[in-house]
């Protein structure tokens, strides 16, 4: 943005005339004397531009009012928005970085309701929800050192009741407790008054975002508010991090001072060594804090301008088969593979999940082995596997989950779960599995905290967890079923047809949360609401038992793999 711009009235100004601006305009990116905003106003070329007085343009943040609406990579006007990147794009965006992106969206249907979204409501909220929570820590805190001083307190007149029935003896160990007591107050007040001094910094921050939410309403433009609050968004994500990162850490944990008196001092001086000692006990956060729904709404916000291709509409087209060598083979029986899974690494192999020899395989585009990974385990498996990140993928197994560096092809993590452990998917820092005749459970890396999402208490065989957005994608091999559930645990929909759908195991989420299942000798796409179905069949020139699944949503492709392999990889069009 040019600084003159902003000082003088564009159009005057390249007329070599100063005049002070009295508008601006932002599809001109420059300010407008009141003659020319007349002119300006009835030209059919501008007409239709957004234009502001300048005391509104003014009190916009620097950070919004510095939008632009065009593409600063390639200098033309920004025309489209991809919901699967979430970026706008002007026309060479699209032939450059979005050729294969679908659901293309008219940026100027985006922005018809940029003030009035779900998104710009939902990160206000969350801004007030941080904003609470912070006030909520504070008095916690502040609470906290009430009850350890009263704490202290009480502990101070039980070592004097104490001390009465001593002699000068205990004078030295009653010094030495309670300046240990003394020091472990000092140094809880010390860390509690320093985490409330960068809370009260934090109120700031959220003061200055709701500002910036409330110029947005009011000044800013379409385009402005619609870029504006994305980088907003950003801004609530890290403070809402930061916060959850204190009951991560620790730092919100019931901190209570323990003092722990020799019961025998009364009657046997002459061998007491100590007074007692002090400790600092945690319990578990009384704080609850309320978490943002900003990414949910972003779903809600990508979802509704998505036009769904009809699902009879949806073809499969062969690009390419892949067999795995023969040399891959250690026996002479006639099973020679049972491929479970499958999935993708960060350099586009196919990493696949063979329960027959209880292995891992890279396989290149080209169809050769890069790695063969063992991976040793008391019972059945792998089943499942999911890339996490940094060369790392989880695999499930009937003893649990184990987690594999596909780089240096070594196991390097092993999760016990209770019960046996099928369909497996990562999720934001947690895997999300089905342990059988507990439900679907999420496991935090972390720390391995575990969560029942689901509970389903049945001894029946789910094969394929996949998860997409806030959504959970179940098979049920044993029930022929295919099941939507929230991260809440709620059922949303269940698809069962005992004339199309048999045995389902592997499944997978295209971008328009079309599901595709594999299943007795098909492969079935459903709608993302379980209602509608198209049925591809098994063919002599393509797949015949698929068992696993994998859909690359960045090249719109479906990789099918069959229980004794080939691997097919369709275009999905």
């Amino acid at each position: 943005m040019d600084s003159n711009s902003e000082e003088f009235c564009g159009i005057c100004y390249a007329r070599h005339i100063t005049k002070s601006p009295n508008f601006w305009c932002s599809d001109c990116d420059e300010g407008l004397c009141t003659e020319c905003h007349e002119h300006h106003s009835i030209s059919k070329s501008s007409r239709n531009h957004n234009v502001i007085p300048m005391e509104s343009y003014n009190k916009l943040p620097s950070s919004i009012a510095n939008i632009v609406n065009y593409c600063t990579n390639h200098g033309r006007k920004y025309e489209n928005y991809c919901p699967h990147h979430e970026k706008l794009c002007c026309p060479a965006c699209i032939s450059i970085d979005h050729r294969s992106c679908i659901g293309l969206l008219l940026l100027q249907d985006v922005l018809k309701t940029a003030k009035t979204s779900v998104l710009l409501n939902s990160i206000e909220s969350d801004i007030r929800d941080i904003k609470s929570n912070i006030e909520k820590i504070i008095q916690d805190r502040q609470q906290n050192l009430a009850i350890i001083h009263d704490q202290r307190n009480r502990y101070r007149l039980e070592m004097k009741q104490v001390r009465t029935t001593l002699n000068s003896h205990l004078d030295t160990l009653e010094q030495n407790i309670l300046q240990d007591l003394d020091a472990n107050e000092n140094k809880v007040k010390r860390e509690t008054e320093k985490l409330i001094t960068k809370l009260l910094e934090k109120t700031k921050v959220t003061d200055d975002l709701v500002r910036n939410i409330s110029a947005i309403k009011m000044h800013a433009t379409d385009i402005q508010a619609f870029i504006g609050s994305k980088a907003i968004e950003t801004r609530v994500e890290k403070e809402e991090q930061y916060l959850q990162g204190l009951t991560e850490d620790g730092s919100l944990s019931q901190i209570l001072l323990k003092l722990n008196i020799n019961k025998t001092l009364s009657n046997m001086k002459s061998n007491i060594k100590y007074f007692g000692n002090v400790t600092l006990e945690t319990s578990q956060s009384l704080v609850v804090l309320k978490r943002t729904k900003t990414k949910q709404a972003q779903n809600t916000l990508n979802d509704q301008y998505i036009v769904q291709k009809p699902i009879y509409n949806i073809t499969l087209f062969l690009l390419s088969k892949i067999t795995i060598p023969v040399s891959m083979v250690r026996s002479w029986l006639l099973r020679s593979f049972d491929l479970q899974g499958i999935s993708v690494l960060r350099d586009e192999k196919l990493i696949l999940a063979d329960s027959y020899y209880k292995r891992l395989l890279i396989v290149n585009n080209d169809g050769m082995v890069d790695m063969s990974i063992s991976c040793p385990t008391v019972g059945n498996g792998p089943f499942g596997v999911t890339y996490i990140e940094n060369n790392l993928v989880a695999i499930s197994t009937s003893q649990g989950i184990q987690t594999v560096n596909t780089q240096t092809g070594s196991v390097v993590g092993n999760i016990a779960t209770n019960g046996e452990c099928r369909g497996i998917a990562f999720n934001n820092g947690t895997v999300i599995c089905w342990v059988k005749s507990i439900g679907i459970q999420s496991i935090q890396l972390s720390n391995l905290s575990t969560k029942t999402l689901v509970k389903i208490e049945e001894n029946s065989n789910r094969l394929g967890i996949a998860v997409h957005r806030n959504k959970i994608y179940a098979t049920e091999f044993s029930n022929d079923a295919v099941s939507c559930y929230t991260f809440e645990g709620r059922k949303l929909w269940q698809f069962q047809n005992k004339f199309v759908l048999k045995g389902p195991t592997g499944i997978a989420i295209d971008n328009n949360c079309n599901i595709y299942v594999a299943a007795y000798k098909c492969v079935l796409c459903l709608s993302s609401g379980g209602k509608k179905f198209k049925k591809f069949e098994a063919s002599k020139d393509g797949f015949s038992d698929p068992t696993a699944l994998y859909f690359d949503c960045t090249k719109n492709k479906l990789i099918v793999a069959n229980k004794g392999q080939p691997v097919f990889v369709y275009h999905v069009a």
